[in-house]
């Protein structure tokens, strides 16, 4: 897993589960770590992990992703810190299954979507300058397997925060459907100078303080559901060999096609293989439209590409 130059790779949400697990291997592999964590104190406790083994010192950046001062903040002192980012991987993500009502973040966003969706590209935008200043940059997103049962799912672009229609599992595969669809625009939109995959993520088994802090009635089917999940040492090993893997998939997006002849292998499983996304992640009209509405949402956004 090693390359003959260090990387600099970030990644989001690393004080725990699948990002703690691939920062540590990318670390002891002697890359440079930007461990993005909501929680300073977390944070710091999850450098003392990557750090244990690390050939260069991880640098722990704090950033909110549900709220764009935050991530600013963050990109700001990458950018001064670093003169580029050849990995960016956006893992970090919410999946609260307590927050029965929804919840709307100061910008007025309900929380998943302004968390898993609005805060991970608003951060890809304000870091693409570094990225584009990358010898061969990589963004890395990540879907779920469980949007499997769902083939039919859509963006809801006129219901984006209406609370009518929420619930934690309806918000959570809402947000992950537009990280695909995030992933093939950009594969689109970046004509080879951006090398961009989505990782299909099975069920994941948790981590014992994520497992203790549950109330008892999801315990108890957690418990069931753990011995079907995949572990996150594991998956922390799929994040790694997609961020050093030498390939490229951008050879896949063909912007001159429409539809799925236009991206072939953006979107992959556990084992790197290619997958078929939801039949609406093709759809010519809806990556537009989500693209805009979330670069309305973000400020109108600048981007390197």
């Amino acid at each position: 897993m090693t390359r003959s130059r260090p990387l600099t790779i970030a990644i989001t949400g690393a004080n725990s589960g699948i990002g703690l697990r691939a920062a540590e291997q990318l670390a002891s592999a002697g890359h440079r770590v930007l461990a993005l964590c909501r929680n300073p104190a977390r944070g710091r406790a999850a450098l003392e992990t990557i750090n244990a083994h690390a050939r260069h010192p991880a640098t722990l950046v704090v950033a909110d992703l549900s709220d764009p001062g935050s991530i600013d903040a963050a990109a700001g002192r990458i950018s001064q810190e670093f003169g580029h980012l050849d990995v960016l991987i956006n893992n970090a993500a919410i999946f609260e299954q307590t927050l029965r009502r929804p919840t709307c973040t100061a910008a007025g966003h309900e929380l998943f979507w302004a968390t898993n969706h609005l805060g991970p590209f608003h951060l890809t935008a304000r870091l693409s300058p570094l990225l584009c200043a990358a010898a061969r940059p990589r963004l890395i997103n990540v879907a779920s397997k469980g949007l499997l049962t769902m083939p039919r799912i859509r963006i809801r672009f006129d219901q984006l925060d209406d609370p009518a229609w929420y619930s934690p599992t309806r918000a959570y595969y809402h947000a992950k459907l537009a990280q695909i669809m995030v992933s093939h625009s950009l594969a689109l939109r970046t004509a080879g100078a951006l090398d961009v995959a989505c990782i299909r993520v099975p069920a994941v088994q948790l981590d014992a303080d994520r497992v203790a802090a549950m109330p008892g009635w999801l315990r108890a089917p957690y418990r069931v559901k753990r011995r079907l999940s995949a572990s996150t040492d594991r998956l922390g090993d799929t994040y790694a060999r997609l961020a050093l893997r030498p390939e490229t998939w951008q050879a896949h997006a063909d912007p001159s096609a429409r539809g799925r002849a236009a991206l072939r292998g953006i979107y992959v499983e556990e084992n790197l293989r290619p997958v078929t996304a939801p039949a609406f992640a093709y759809d010519a009209d809806a990556l537009d439209r989500l693209w805009a509405v979330s670069q309305d949402a973000s400020g109108d956004l600048p981007w390197a590409w």
